[in-house]
């Protein structure tokens, strides 16, 4: 039987995250008695015993395995393309739902209980707090453009205007729409910006993305990055991402021609100052130059908004000061 909507939780080594987030889960699809679920594990060829939990401790869960280790971003492609409900909910395996968290997003896709239903509306996502329920991490984010980077900041949390993009941890979003637009691009692996990329690009084409602060889910904050060395590599990642994004999706010329003057001026700046953290992210993002010009060909044929009318809608207050 074909169901509304499948939730589909990424997974590798995550035994432990999996036995303390599933039920909670478990939970909210029980509360959402409007919509049927299916709760999908794909697993990303783990070397521990998730798939011997899931079989015997959580039955009801779908059990899926890549043919070989994948990465985040193409293991929930992946799944997006073995389920077939009209609405996917890509979650991380470290996210733990409010009773009524998968009831307030998905009323926004459904007609009947909201008579005023965008039918251009692509992904919604919620308000996300720590493992102790109290400390809020992100929600409602928005983004802008200067001096030749892009920014992003963390809006009010209970601030429901238009998001820049739906987080990736846990968000519900037109399966149909996300595969059109290629799912989560591997460019960015192994982490950060995957969601911001294809929730920018839905937005150039004329499709919302909204933010839901009644739903709430919970993340966990993974000790592992505290560490040092690990805390440098994902610095490092993200500012490379930063790179690739804009070289991918930042199409306007005025734009284009500020990342040109400026971010030679910054990298002469920091080898004064004996800084090399965007030394190191800019050649590292030029080992990928290939995939971000490709998908920037790509980008121009399809988008109909441009970058100013995008990020305005998102940031009206920050656009109309500059």
């Amino acid at each position: 039987m074909a169901t509304d909507i499948t939730l589909i939780i990424t997974n590798w080594n995550g035994e432990a995250l999996l036995k303390e987030c599933l039920p909670t889960i478990q939970k909210a699809v029980r509360f959402d008695s409007a919509h049927t679920y299916e709760v999908m594990v794909i697993d990303d060829c783990s070397c521990d015993n998730s798939l011997s939990v899931l079989e015997k401790e959580f039955p009801w869960v779908r059990r899926e395995k890549t043919p070989h280790n994948l990465g985040f971003q193409e293991a929930n492609n992946y799944a997006v393309r073995m389920a077939d409900s009209p609405l996917v909910m890509p979650m991380n395996n470290d996210i733990k739902l409010e009773e009524k968290a998968l009831f307030h997003l998905a009323k926004h896709f459904d007609p009947i209980q909201n008579p005023e239903t965008d039918q251009n509306l692509f992904s919604i996502s919620g308000k996300f707090f720590g493992f102790d329920k109290t400390t809020f991490l992100y929600g409602n984010r928005g983004g802008y453009f200067r001096r030749g980077h892009f920014y992003l900041y963390e809006k009010e949390p209970n601030d429901d205007s238009q998001t820049l993009f739906a987080c990736g941890g846990a968000f519900l979003v037109d399966r149909k729409r996300y595969l059109e637009l290629g799912g989560f691009d591997n460019m960015y692996h192994p982490l950060y910006y995957e969601e911001i990329d294809l929730s920018y690009r839905a937005l150039k084409r004329g499709w919302k993305i909204e933010y839901e602060p009644e739903s709430i889910a919970y993340h966990k904050v993974q000790q592992t990055i505290t560490r040092q060395k690990k805390k440098k590599q994902i610095g490092l990642t993200s500012a490379r991402n930063n790179y690739l994004f804009v070289w991918k999706n930042i199409l306007d010329k005025n734009m284009t021609r500020e990342f040109l003057i400026y971010i030679p001026l910054f990298l002469i700046r920091d080898l004064f100052r004996f800084k090399t953290r965007f030394w190191i992210a800019i050649a590292m993002a030029f080992e990928r130059l290939p995939q971000a010009l490709k998908g920037r060909k790509m980008e121009k044929r399809f988008c109909l908004y441009g970058d100013k009318e995008t990020l305005t809608k998102i940031n009206p207050k920050i656009c109309s000061s500059q």
